[in-house]
């Protein structure tokens, strides 16, 4: 057998425990997205990381630039989701409320629904999308014809509640989980009558600003997608968002955070998943659980309104409990579900799990 001079191995053994190093810092985290994105073609992209409550990585590749803020799509609706709970925890709404009194006033101005049952769907329904809503996206159809003709800037929660109201229900309330983003439509509407201001402001300012979001706004270009995907920010921020989540965190109370964590009338498929405020969660003995949610938006419309509308991006987001850490990642364009979903959410969760020296 071949002997290999001593100085070759000290250089060898060197070279495997600084691998080793790094892999045990969050640097391996972003080797695992890096190695992720090259795997998959993928070459704008950013990622971020807190730890503890703090930014402990940013990154960025491609077009994409650190802290700068991007759309974040779905990942929208757990904005929503926590400033509902704000309004509950204050006794302003009960997750009871059917919406006959949640938008009293707002029915009063746009009509009330054909369909009686949907003034009887409550807060609750709503947030775990089993409001009966239709499985084919009502906000979604009508869409590109009002964007011919309006722009695309403005929230429009009246003209969007109009497209709902005017559609009979598909299923009876509290039935079926199906992912709506109509239903948070509706919550964005809740809130304004319920806070009394328009939803941008009173969001950002008792739930973004208090948990570090700074740069989070209503995407100027996408206003109209609001509170079930209109919101942007970095990435960084996203994750400061996501903190929220941490059990103890003042931005979700005692009573909200209790109705999140329990699984009755929650669960969607097995594996212990269930549907919170806006987001998918998983109890864990330790940490309180682990929350996840994809946003994707595609679109391309020539001739609209505002000019020609393109967008497509992807966005991920994850918060594992047991070690207190958020990863959020952005990807342009949009990314297909499948097999790379899965394999990244794996790749940043076994990255994070063998750290052992956060910063």
């Amino acid at each position: 057998m071949r002997a290999f001079p001593s100085s070759l191995v000290l250089l060898l053994l060197v070279v495997l425990a600084a691998g080793q190093v790094q892999a045990q810092t969050v640097d391996g985290v972003e080797q695992a997205w890096r190695a992720w994105a090259a795997q998959y073609g993928r070459k704008t992209s950013g990622l971020a990381v807190v730890h503890g409550g703090r930014v402990v990585r940013e990154a960025a590749m491609g077009r994409e630039a650190v802290g700068e803020p991007v759309p974040v799509a779905s990942l929208s609706k757990a904005v929503t989701g926590v400033c509902v709970a704000g309004l509950i925890d204050r006794g302003q709404l009960s997750f009871e409320t059917p919406l006959s009194q949640a938008l009293a006033k707002t029915m009063a101005r746009v009509g009330r629904p054909v369909d009686p049952r949907l003034s009887t769907v409550t807060i609750s329904q709503l947030l775990v999308h089993r409001a009966g809503l239709a499985r084919k996206d009502i906000v979604n159809a009508p869409l590109a014809d009002y964007l011919r003709t309006h722009t695309a800037r403005r929230t429009a929660f009246d003209v969007q509640l109009g497209w709902i109201f005017r559609q009979p229900l598909a299923s009876q309330p509290g039935t079926l989980n199906v992912y709506s983003n109509a239903g948070y439509l509706i919550l964005g509407a809740v809130i304004e009558e319920a806070s009394g201001r328009d939803y941008e402001s009173y969001c950002r300012e008792t739930v973004l600003l208090p948990l570090g979001a700074r740069t989070a706004e209503l995407n100027p270009a996408w206003r109209i997608m609001s509170s079930y995907g209109g919101w942007r920010m970095s990435t960084a921020d996203y994750g400061r968002f996501y903190q929220a989540f941490a059990p103890g965190n003042p931005a979700i109370g005692p009573q909200a955070r209790a109705w999140m964590m329990s699984p009755e009338g929650k669960r969607v498929g097995s594996g212990g998943v269930h549907y919170g405020l806006g987001t998918f969660v998983r109890p864990t003995p330790t940490g309180g659980g682990n929350f996840w949610h994809w946003g994707a938006w595609t679109y391309n419309l020539q001739g609209a309104y505002d000019g020609t509308l393109n967008a497509s991006y992807s966005v991920f987001a994850v918060r594992l409990g047991a070690i207190d850490t958020n990863m959020v990642v952005h990807i342009d364009p949009r990314l297909d579900k499948g097999g790379a979903t899965g394999e990244l959410d794996r790749s940043l969760g076994r990255a994070a799990e063998a750290v052992r020296n956060w910063p």
